[in-house]
């Protein structure tokens, strides 16, 4: 073995050993978290992981001893025997920040992932901005933070050809914040802290204190910004919630979703038992999360965003193994009315499953749009009217059942009768109608209903409501086909699994409008 040899294998063993340090690593860990290598470990097949840029360093030349790998590390590995590219920073480099060639790194490592046609799954924990290395105009206009040559107008035109998705593991500011708003799924461990500008610029700048926790914690993402999907408790947690989604997602927007051998033991009996959930009388809440698993194969909804815009559920279920999407109305919360965050969530999810060739389920039980000043100036105009355009200009099959009631703008929101679905169908009981009965009676009424006593007023406006509500049942949309079908509520599924079978390949895999959306707005 040649001396060069020998050195090359010795330099690549540290980089790789002891990256920015073994003291550094040693910090990492007695924090509780783990290195990037170690996240990458735990997330790929078992000696899968092929490093890309082991000896990139600093463009800084002073730098160089002190930045193995430009503080990213990535590559290409397999999950479950698929190719993926895999990417992190490493906060044992000058704490994990962006600089230059770093830059130039995850640059190459996207257009492999784009190239090769592979999901990209990136691993967010960077200090932000390398000080002073992009301070001043020759190294900003070199493209050290901003422009098309090294930063991030590359990844802003992805249009979704692959799947892209974020854990934020660490304290994520800058690039791996940047990279994180232009996935497709992000995740965030309790713990953690995702944010433009860390805390200590923050009080540098504009004199305000604040912690990382109430900057960009989890449950600020989750509930105030909603710039997460899915908050975890741990790195494992984070590990399995990416395993998972990649599940259910295709490689690339060119091929169909992957169909997965499912448990599908006593699904007629679970099929028996839904009409059993949903309560008959429309005002009786009951959670759809136990109808959605219902319908599930093996009796999983993996859920996304479940603690943003909660009057709705989004999330991946699988029917005789094919990934579905599904979108529900959630009684439980607002009596599922739709909300300004509510169609947020929806939107951002109708755009992942049409990029990625998902079909969508809607089960709708809705009284129809929130009403008030707050909604109105939550901008629930323009939200209502983006979801519908998302909706209108998707591809997938979409297929819809009304539970119990659709009312108001609802109704088309949710792919109901002429909304471009590939098929709408309802239980016996549901009600269809521009407004709720009982609102209709006071709003038609209410010169009448003003002049009784009160006692007068509530009985009359019972009497009329029920009078209204003769002309709302489904059947009414039945007849000239705005409803496809009137099934039994054991049937449901089995309708379900018909239509999705029957039009699993309707539609031209990689041509989604919707591809080219925003991740975010």
């Amino acid at each position: 073995m040649t001396d060069s040899l020998v050195d090359f294998r010795a330099q690549r063993n540290a980089i790789r050993n002891d990256l920015g340090g073994r003291d550094k690593v040693e910090r990492v860990r007695s924090r509780g978290r783990r290195t990037i290598r170690e996240h990458i470990d735990r997330l790929v097949d078992v000696d899968s992981f092929l490093e890309l840029g082991t000896f990139v360093r600093s463009e800084v030349v002073s730098d160089r001893h002190k930045t193995p790998t430009d503080g990213l590390i990535g590559g290409f590995a397999t999950v479950d025997g698929r190719p993926i590219v895999v990417a992190g920073h490493d906060e044992t480099v000058m704490g994990g920040s962006d600089a230059r060639n770093g830059e130039r790194k995850m640059r190459k490592l996207y257009q492999h992932a784009l190239r090769a046609r592979q999901p990209l799954v990136l691993f967010g924990a960077a200090g932000g901005g390398r000080i002073p290395d992009i301070l001043g105009s020759e190294s900003m206009t070199r493209g050290a933070g901003t422009g098309r040559d090294d930063a991030f107008d590359w990844v802003a035109t992805r249009h979704r050809q692959i799947p892209m998705i974020s854990a934020i593991v660490g304290r994520s500011y800058g690039q791996s914040s940047f990279l994180s708003a232009m996935s497709d799924v992000v995740i965030q461990v309790s713990g953690t802290v995702l944010a433009i500008t860390s805390p200590r610029v923050i009080e540098a700048a504009v004199s305000e204190t604040v912690s990382d926790e109430e900057l960009g914690g989890r449950s600020i993402q989750e509930t105030v910004t909603r710039q997460i999907d899915l908050g975890v408790d741990t790195d494992d947690d984070a590990i399995a919630a990416i395993r998972k989604i990649l599940s259910y997602l295709p490689s690339n927007c060119f091929e169909y979703a992957p169909l997965a051998t499912s448990t599908v033991d006593g699904i007629e009996d679970r099929d028996r038992r839904l009409a059993a959930l949903v309560p008959a009388d429309r005002r009786r809440a009951y959670d759809m999360r136990k109808v959605v698993r219902c319908l599930s194969d093996d009796g999983e909804f993996f859920e996304l965003r479940p603690r943003s815009g909660k009057s709705t559920l989004t999330g991946f279920i699988r029917m005789d193994g094919r990934s579905v999407g599904v979108i529900a109305s959630q009684p439980t919360y607002m009596a599922g009315a739709i909300t300004p965050e509510g169609c947020d969530k929806m939107t951002r999810f109708v755009c992942l499953c049409d990029s990625f060739n998902i079909p969508l389920v809607t089960l709708t039980d809705s009284p129809g749009f929130l009403v008030g000043t707050r909604v109105e100036q939550d901008r629930l105009l323009f939200k209502g009217m983006m979801l519908q355009q998302a909706l209108s200009n998707s591809q997938v099959p979409r297929i819809t059942v009304i539970l119990r009631k659709a009312f108001g703008l609802a109704m088309h929101i949710l792919s109901g009768p002429n909304s471009g679905a590939s098929a709408v169908f309802s239980w016996p009981e549901a009600e269809i109608s521009f407004m709720d009965p009982d609102v209709g009676a006071n709003v038609l009424y209410a010169r009448e209903l003003s002049t009784l006593t009160e006692s007068e007023r509530a009985s009359e406006t019972k009497r009329l409501a029920e009078e209204l509500r003769k002309g709302t049942s489904a059947y009414g949309g039945a007849v000239h086909m705005g409803i496809d079908e009137i099934v039994d509520p054991e049937e449901t599924g089995a309708v379900i699994r018909e239509m999705l079978s029957r039009l699993e390949r309707s539609f031209e895999a990689g041509a989604s409008a919707l591809r080219r959306w925003p991740t975010c707005w």
